[in-house]
């Protein structure tokens, strides 16, 4: 059915039209089958006049605003003129049956549900029969009886439809009335404070589910009985006796209120109101009463705690050298202590009024302080760190104040501290410089630079806008640094970077990730990306100047575009950088990335496909790779590494079928039956009685992160293949945790409960947030080899290679180098204290068997 349909049904059953309802109402109207048959003998005669009687029918509804305003145009026009003489030959068709009051019952609800009042509806109807009369008498005038009798049977069928109608009405209203109610009903239950309803004598009518709950009560209990029977509060009888007498709504009241007689007492703050319906007043009835109850326990508890804490403050701030001040309201006094003074700069012997502070104040913050301050006097906390400025130079404080408030919620005084956190600020702003910004550019350094492009990327999909990724890549630069050295090198790589710059507007990021390698983020179309490629190319033009030499420089940029050339940061960057290489080759310019797709997809597919089974078949397998202490050369762990050797293609790169496991959603598979194959491993070693030293680490992808499971995945992995977590190193990735670092937290906690140790592999490829990094349970970084390759070459590599170890050691956290392949890679690590290693310098990965030969000793 369709949903009028299924309205008229709902609507006959509730007025009771069965086929007995409907024979009961012909009665009532004295409608025989000899009416309907004379009706039906009327309806041949009126044969062929429906549309003419119909075109005078709209004609006359068009002469009234009131029925005019539902007719738009004249397609609307024709379409209900069709509709009404349809409707008008029905009337006549001779049979009134449970079909024909289903669809009088739709024609009613479509005009209430458009807002035809009633008296054009019925009105309608009089127009009908005006008009009608004439053509049955010009058609049964010769027989009179007949004409009168037919007339009768009209009349008794009209009355017949106009019931229908008024149905409509009155059934639509009495609904909307009950779901007012109920609504009513609805929100008075559920608003969070306690409600009661009282009579004029403090008998409860009702009360809601946060009343009932606070003291105990029953909703339908309370119905009927006196206010003081079930509560007990010293006074509120009073107060409601004065509300009732006066009318005049109470706020604020605080009471120790309590089930009665004997219920422990919480306070509360009270609002007393009276309330009366319309038709009370038209009837004079005593107002009710409205009892409002907000649970004020918790506020209670924070006010005698802040109290308690006021001397113990005062104290810590003796000792701490903490600026301190006091306020008192009432005398208008404000009193700073010397250290204060001395932070603000201000002599001693100045006056000191609000304006004062306000006067010292950066001119820039000095809006958002006055605003922190008038919400503290409304009763916000007031903690803030803004600039201000002293002796003529600009610096940052910490304030934080509290302030004391009487009975009626006037600030009575206020005591606050200010700390000079100048230097900590400039620290913090160091290590964010970092760790994420280029130290040599100052741009957005590769961690920064993916954080920023994965935001892009997400607000290109939210409006369905592309994006444009360039690449840039200097060319010769290498000439620079051979023939003048890197020094001289570095002074071009800071111009480029100032002139670059200069060459992009504010909303376009510029990032180096390497070497000579900057990239681009515009937020517009291919045309857009050409436009910046020749602006690059026109900040270039001039020689750069390098001592006493020019240099020309110039670049190569490939252009890839979001989403056609990719949707994730990895692929738009690689096809960027795909883009990049052959601009290169084409001796410079830019390119556009152009993927030859059929092959390309066919590939990858055919990899994925492969992989399924080869995960099936068992063609996966796990070579470890030794991780040793750099002091003693001792094996100190492991770490498993996937591989995989297809019976057709050989050996196929991790590098090739990892990615497609992630895009194809293999990879949590991938990573299940990993954890699975080194646990048993680990308790294979320990039963031929040659255990590993330390821990074998595993890879877990960002997608097992995601898993809801995993940590119960994990626990029973390890427990299932008989190896103990305290043996399993999970290498967790920086992006991974940092989707979502709040849950990351949780998992890495459940993890490190659960006896595995955590380490973060790549550590300083992705973007942690330094906030995070310490509250995740982990235990060793990982320094990703991608900065340890060229650490002795490129002094940004070293430089930040050498920030991870300090911070590791800041945080007490072990940190391990990848991809050592080089002796004097691991004396210069040893050097800067980072004590473990891996790479092929110690060992390449092998397989198990051929691991314990090499490294495992029989106990």
């Amino acid at each position: 059915m369709k949903p009028a349909d299924e309205m008229a049904q709902a609507m006959m059953a509730a007025l009771g039209l069965t086929e007995a309802g409907i024979a009961a109402r012909k009665i009532f109207l004295e409608f025989t089958d000899e009416d309907a048959a004379r009706l039906k003998r009327l309806h041949g005669l009126l044969s062929g006049t429906e549309q003419d009687f119909a075109r005078r029918f709209y004609d006359h509804l068009l002469r009234f605003e009131e029925t005019r305003r539902f007719i738009p145009d004249e397609a609307s026009l024709d379409r209900l003129r069709t509709t009404q003489a349809q409707y008008f030959d029905t009337l006549t068709a001779g049979t009134y049956d449970a079909d024909y009051v289903r669809h009088r019952l739709r024609v009613g609800l479509a005009h209430q549900r458009i807002g035809l009042e009633t008296q054009w509806y019925l009105g309608a109807y009089a127009k009908y029969l005006a008009d009608a009369l004439p053509d049955l008498w010009q058609r049964l005038g010769d027989d009179p009886d007949l004409a009168i009798a037919t007339l009768q049977s009209l009349l008794k069928i009209v009355l017949f439809d106009m019931g229908l109608a008024m149905d409509t009405y009155v059934h639509a209203d009495r609904q909307a009335i009950l779901s007012l109610r109920e609504y009513a009903e609805l929100v008075f239950s559920a608003i969070p404070d306690g409600l009661a309803v009282l009579t004029a004598d403090l008998t409860v009518i009702s009360i809601n589910r946060a009343f009932a709950r606070r003291f105990e009560l029953s909703e339908m209990d309370a119905h009927g009985q006196p206010l003081a029977m079930l509560i007990r509060a010293e006074g509120l009888d009073h107060h409601l006796h004065e509300v009732r007498e006066t009318g005049i709504v109470k706020r604020d009241l605080f009471f120790e209120m309590a089930r009665a007689p004997d219920g422990p007492a919480i306070p509360v703050r009270a609002t007393l109101t009276g309330i009366r319906l319309a038709e009370e007043e038209e009837e004079e009835e005593e107002a009710r009463l409205l009892v409002i109850v907000e649970d004020m326990t918790e506020q209670a508890r924070l006010q005698d705690a802040l109290r308690e804490s006021e001397t113990t403050l005062l104290r810590a701030q003796e000792v701490a050298r903490i600026g301190s001040w006091r306020l008192d309201f009432l005398a208008g006094t404000l009193a700073w202590s010397p250290e204060v003074y001395r932070i603000f700069g201000v002599d001693r012997k100045a006056a000191i009024r609000y304006g004062t502070f306000l006067a010292c104040v950066h001119p820039e913050d000095r809006e958002m302080v006055d605003a922190a301050w008038q919400a503290a006097l409304a009763g916000a906390p007031y903690h803030l760190q803004h600039r201000i400025v002293a002796d003529g130079e600009a610096r940052w404080v910490e304030e934080r104040a509290e302030i004391e408030f009487d009975g009626e919620h006037r600030p009575i005084k206020a005591v606050g501290t200010v700390q000079d956190i100048t230097d900590r600020k400039a620290a913090e702003t160091r290590i964010e410089t970092l760790a994420f910004y280029d130290p040599l550019t100052v741009l957005p350094n590769r961690a920064l630079f993916m954080d920023r492009l994965r935001h892009e990327l997400a607000a290109a999909e939210r409006r369905g806008q592309r994006l444009a990724l360039l690449f840039l890549d200097l060319d010769r630069f290498k000439d620079i640094n051979d023939t003048l050295g890197h020094d001289a090198g570095d002074r071009v790589l800071v111009e480029v970077a100032r002139r670059f710059r200069e060459a992009l507007r504010e909303e376009e990021t510029l990032a180096r990730l390497s070497g000579d390698e900057f990239v681009i983020i515009a937020s517009d179309s291919g045309k857009a990306a050409v436009r910046i490629a020749e602006r690059i190319a026109e900040a270039l033009a001039t020689p750069i100047a390098v001592g006493d030499q020019g240099f020309s420089v110039s670049t190569s940029i490939g252009i890839a575009i979001f989403p056609e050339d990719g949707t994730s940061t990895e692929a738009l960057l690689k096809h960027a950088d795909i883009a990049m290489y052959r601009a290169k080759g084409a001796g410079g310019g830019y390119r556009f990335y152009r993927a030859e797709m059929g092959e390309e997809l066919a590939r990858r597919l055919g990899i994925a496909k492969r992989l399924e089974k080869a995960l099936i078949n068992g063609q996966l397998q796990l070579h470890y790779q030794p991780q040793v202490n750099l002091a003693s050369g001792a094996l100190i762990g492991a770490e498993a590494l996937m591989r995989w050797t297809d019976p057709e293609w050989g050996s196929v790169s991790p590098a090739d079928f990892i990615p497609i496991a992630e895009e194809r959603g293999l990879i949590v598979s991938l990573g299940e039956w990993a954890l699975a194959a080194a646990c048993g491993q680990v308790r294979q070693w320990e039963t031929d009685g040659r255990p590993m030293p330390g821990r074998v680490a595993v890879n877990v992808s960002a997608r097992q992160l995601e898993d809801d499971g995993f940590v119960d995945t994990a626990i029973r992995i390890a427990r299932e293949n008989g190896a103990a977590p305290a043996r399993i190193e999970l290498e967790l990735t920086e992006s991974g945790m940092m989707r979502d670092p709040d849950r990351a937290v949780e998992i890495t906690q459940a993890l490190a409960a659960a006896g595995f140790s955590l380490s973060i592999d790549d550590f300083g490829t992705g973007y942690s947030s330094l906030s995070y990094l310490k509250r995740f349970p982990v235990s060793r970084l990982k320094i990703d080899i991608s900065f340890v390759r060229d650490m002795l070459s490129d002094r940004n590599d070293r430089s930040i290679v050498g920030t991870i170890i300090a911070m590791g050691r800041g945080m007490e956290l072990e940190t391990l180098a990848e991809g050592i392949e080089h002796a004097d890679q691991a004396t210069a690590l040893l050097a800067m204290g980072c004590h473990l290693a891996q790479g092929f310098h110690f060992g390449r990965p092998k397989p198990a068997d051929r691991f314990e030969e090499s490294w495992l000793t029989k106990r």
